[in-house]
């Protein structure tokens, strides 16, 4: 970390004079540091000090970017003075890369469902409004008055909505109107029948009525569940409770399983680490220069799969291209993404071992597939210690 640059003459704290390079007081031990100072200048100190956002940083992104395996090579040579260190690095690229997966998935709507009224505003597909169960039990005129005016103006005579989406299809094509959506006005919208996931929501929260066992006896008849014999009595009480728990919130779940991502993934560090050490053992390279590689190879994936994320998500969507296919740009945008990693890490694979490219290209697709498998473990077992543990 920077020593504080914020000094002052005296300790605030017994009264000692200080000298100007005095980081902290020879009297008593406190840090000399002036806290008297504008938010603005808190926040870049806490940026240069804990994000290491600063000269380094700068320094450090054409190699990072462009120059696979440069980052680690020079690390391992000792020039490290003008460049982020590595921790630091995927820090940030890992808190960027998480941060975007949270934001994502919170506009993705998994609130409970309840059997009540709905009001429903924003960017909405003119086929849903047609089609859709809960639009169907909304009246013609209602619908009409929706969608814009200067939308329905384009034709004259218009009195119903089914009026106005015909003379629109007829004049965009039914393949276009499939994508169109419009910006509705605040429409409310009547329940439909209860579906099986609304009717599960709905016996979790009512706990006055509904034990724990007859609630899971609702959600697996017919399957066997309630008469295995897996789990001691107390196991068995405890799965049934941490089931109904997120039934009742799958919102708190979804955000709980997203918070020990981050952990589980920077365990898998020193893992990734050692699958390099094993497949290069006759290279006779240290175990910190593994680590090394990882943390960069890793900050890369985090940057690129997050850009990425954010184009799929949040550039191409219905609303902003309503004439794209969209789900044809997502998955192309999803493989570029995905080739763009593959062959960034293995140029920094053939740059740090220094290799011939066959043999790299074996080793590379055989670390590829241990790790991969590796992941899944861990994914499998965070989700299901996440599931054990939640508390709701």
């Amino acid at each position: 970390m920077k020593p504080k640059k914020r000094k002052s003459a005296i300790c605030h704290n017994c009264g000692h004079s200080l000298e100007e390079n005095y980081n902290f007081c020879p009297n008593c031990g406190q840090s000399n540091s002036d806290n008297n100072v504008t938010f603005s200048t808190l926040m870049k100190e806490f940026i240069d000090n804990y994000l290491g956002i600063d000269s380094k940083m700068a320094h450090s992104a054409i190699p990072f970017l462009i120059k696979p395996g440069n980052l680690t090579n020079r690390f391992q040579e000792g020039k490290i003075k003008h460049f982020i260190h590595p921790i630091r690095l995927y820090f940030v690229m890992s808190l960027f890369y998480f941060f975007t997966i949270s934001f994502l998935l919170s506009g993705i709507d998994l609130r409970l469902i309840d059997d009540e009224d709905i009001k429903v505003s924003g960017d909405t597909r003119l086929m849903q409004m047609n089609t859709g169960e809960r639009w169907k039990l909304v009246t013609d005129d209602i619908k009409l008055k929706a969608v814009p005016d200067s939308l329905v103006n384009l034709f004259s005579g218009i009195e119903t909505f089914d009026q106005f989406y015909d003379s629109l299809s007829s004049k965009i094509g039914i393949d276009s109107i499939e994508k169109f959506s419009v910006s509705i006005k605040p429409t409310t919208l009547p329940p439909v029948e209860e579906r099986k996931v609304e009717k599960f929501h709905r016996l979790a929260r009512d706990k006055r009525r509904i034990s724990d066992e007859a609630f899971m006896d609702s959600l697996a008849y017919g399957s066997g569940l309630m008469e295995s014999n897996f789990l001691d009595p107390d196991q068995r009480a405890h799965f049934f409770s941490q089931v109904r728990k997120i039934f009742e919130n799958d919102e708190g779940f979804k955000g709980f399983v997203l918070g020990n991502l981050p952990l589980m993934m920077f365990i898998l560090i020193p893992l990734f680490a050692g699958v390099l050490k094993f497949i290069y053992v006759r290279r006779k390279h240290l175990y910190i220069k593994h680590i090394v590689h990882s943390l960069h190879v890793h900050s890369f994936a985090y940057l690129t799969y997050g850009l990425g994320l954010l184009l799929m998500f949040k550039v191409f969507t219905p609303g902003n291209f309503p004439n794209l296919d969209i789900t044809s740009w997502r998955v192309t945008i999803g493989i570029i993404t995905f080739v763009l990693v593959s062959t960034y890490v293995y140029i920094s694979f053939l740059k740090v071992y220094g290799q011939g490219w066959f043999k790299t290209l074996i080793k590379f697709n055989i670390v590829g597939y241990v790790y991969s498998f590796f992941l899944f473990v861990f994914f499998s077992l965070e989700v299901f210690i996440s599931f054990w543990y939640y508390n709701g």
